[in-house]
């Protein structure tokens, strides 16, 4: 009976020595995962600053191109107006001959 109790206790011992590796293996491994998901945390925030400051520029962009926009329609209305006061001034000139 004195056998079978130390293979029992050995067994017991051989086993925890092997859940204690595990354990320790596993425990590495949690590190490791930590680690990645910190740096996938960090890459997000990262990105989602990226974002905002692309979307402000987008913005700016938008309001750039629609005052471009307006300055053009604004110089191609003086162009017109200054057609209609140049053909105004002919007409004015030809009355003033006849």
């Amino acid at each position: 009976m004195n056998a079978q109790l130390n293979e029992l206790v050995l067994r017991l011992e051989t086993r925890t020595r092997q859940l204690l590796l595990r354990h320790k293996k596993m425990q590495q491994q949690l590190e490791q995962l930590q680690q990645r998901l910190q740096q996938r945390e960090d890459e997000i925030l990262e990105l989602q600053v990226r974002n905002e400051e692309l979307e402000q520029k987008y913005a700016h962009l938008k309001m750039a191109k629609y005052i471009d926009m307006a300055d053009d329609d604004i110089k191609d209305m003086r162009g017109r107006i200054n057609r209609m006061v140049r053909d105004i001034d002919k007409c004015i000139a030809m009355l003033k001959v006849t």
